[in-house]
């Protein structure tokens, strides 16, 4: 799947420190995949500005469960999951602010 303009603008760019301008890049992480998703849906989601709520453990640890285990990088590729001192990926991060933020649900996670 291409990452979209949209996609780039609402998440990649604000939330992603893996994400490299310019770099052909044919995978996305488990977070752009439903980002994705849910903009091709018509949902809209706010930009990166508008997000006010800090997210809390509880969203972090829901997105673990929902949306890190079932990402085509957890197994080799995603320094997060390793040990939980990197930094996780833009999606992860997205997500949960969304999460914590009331706009989405964790069954929009789960698709």
């Amino acid at each position: 799947m291409h990452k979209n303009e949209a996609l780039v603008r609402t998440l990649c760019l604000p939330f992603c420190v893996y994400y490299k301008p310019g770099k052909n890049e044919e995978l996305l992480c488990g977070g752009a995949v439903v980002v994705e998703r849910l903009i091709q849906s018509g949902r809209r989601l706010p930009l990166a500005e508008k997000l006010q709520t800090a997210p809390d453990g509880q969203a972090g640890e829901l997105m673990v469960r929902h949306l890190c285990g079932v990402c085509d990088f957890r197994e080799h590729d995603c320094d997060f999951m390793q040990d939980r001192t990197a930094s996780p990926c833009g999606g992860y991060i997205y997500l949960t602010q969304l999460l914590a933020s009331d706009v989405i649900v964790i069954e929009d996670i789960k698709g």
